[in-house]
């Protein structure tokens, strides 16, 4: 089991990956989850995508902690309830070509029920990063394990308000802040909105932030129904994937993640199905698009248990995706030595 001080070695890149024995990386991966998922997250959401998991991907693709659902928080004392629909994660993509392979598996099982290719629809939103809740217009649920979650409904007690003054009862959706407001009165007060929105839910009394947040309007429980969507054939998302994810992406005054995809057609998601972790006819495009220019202080060789050599970077601190960042692995050591960085 991994202690704390070498969870934070980890977080800092005082220790590898390359360090890491595949158990170690797997205990670290779901640490790092939980602890984004409870809002206080120990590296950034980029890293914990394109670098751990990634890591974990390609070393363990079996390993029962990719095959499992998401939980969502979890530091909650009250009894865990059945949600009134299931709640399942939703299976990603960080690449064009992995988009194009759920394309097929459509086209594929469209086939299978005589469906023509020309009259599947699909529908885009943006991937809110908030808090995952189930409203049936009585009580608010946490997504929990997507099967159980636990009641939350103090927070319409507490006057949150629905997105776009809508009426409760609208199903799926998120707890957030609007970025703009974060920006704007929160940011020198909480280091990541996602810090902030976990005090929105809290047992405990609400802070004066939260109060004043709620009050204004800028926390709301979004339905996914409610956001900007694009519809279109696979043809035309095909033409126009790129332009499609950046009107998603901008479309919203909210932190997000991605974009999420799904079919519209209801016989073809039927016949798609799901599986335990996720409905195969939805998918959520995420790209590392989050960049920093930083002041690097030195690059130091650091030799792994393999005998391998690893160039590290220690910079200035940078904050990323509400982690602040120390260390960098030069997994290039060419570019790193031919840009002089650290000398």
């Amino acid at each position: 089991m991994l202690s704390k001080k070498k969870v934070e070695e980890i977080a800092n890149q005082n220790i590898l990956i390359s360090d890491l024995s595949d158990n170690e990386l797997a205990e670290f991966c779901i640490i790092a989850n939980q602890r984004y998922r409870d809002g206080k997250p120990i590296i950034s959401d980029q890293d914990y995508d394109f670098v751990f998991l990634a890591a974990l991907t390609k070393r363990l693709p079996s390993h029962p902690y990719l095959q499992k659902l998401e939980s969502e928080h979890e530091g909650f004392a009250e009894e865990k309830v059945k949600l009134p629909g299931s709640m399942l994660s939703t299976d990603k993509a960080y690449s064009w070509s992995e988009i194009q392979k759920w394309l097929e598996r459509i086209t594929k099982s469209a086939e299978e029920i005589d469906l023509l290719s020309k009259d599947i629809l699909i529908k885009g939103t943006a991937k809110l990063d908030g808090f995952a809740g189930y409203d049936d217009g009585v009580k608010l649920y946490t997504r929990g394990d997507g099967n159980k979650g636990s009641d939350i409904s103090r927070v319409f007690e507490r006057g949150l308000r629905i997105y776009n003054d809508s009426e409760r009862g609208q199903g799926a959706g998120e707890i957030v802040i609007k970025r703009s407001y974060f920006e704007t009165h929160l940011s020198k007060h909480f280091e990541y909105p996602r810090n902030f929105q976990a005090s929105l839910i809290k047992e405990k009394e609400l802070d004066q932030f939260a109060e004043k947040a709620i009050a204004d309007k800028a926390a709301l429980f979004v339905p996914f129904s409610q956001l900007p969507e694009w519809m279109g054939s696979i043809r035309e998302f095909t033409e126009n994937f790129e332009s499609i994810v950046n009107e998603l992406e901008s479309g919203v005054d909210f932190d997000i993640d991605g974009v999420v995809f799904e079919l519209v057609n209801q016989e073809l998601k039927t016949h798609m199905g799901s599986n335990r972790k996720f409905h195969r006819w939805q998918i959520a495009f995420k790209e590392n698009k989050e960049k920093a220019q930083v002041k690097v202080i030195s690059v130091k060789a650091q030799g792994g248990r393999t005998g391998k050599i690893t160039p590290v970077a220690e910079s200035e601190p940078t904050l990323r995706s509400g982690a602040t960042i120390y260390r960098a692995t030069g997994l290039h050591y060419g570019l790193v030595n031919d840009q002089g960085l650290g000398s």
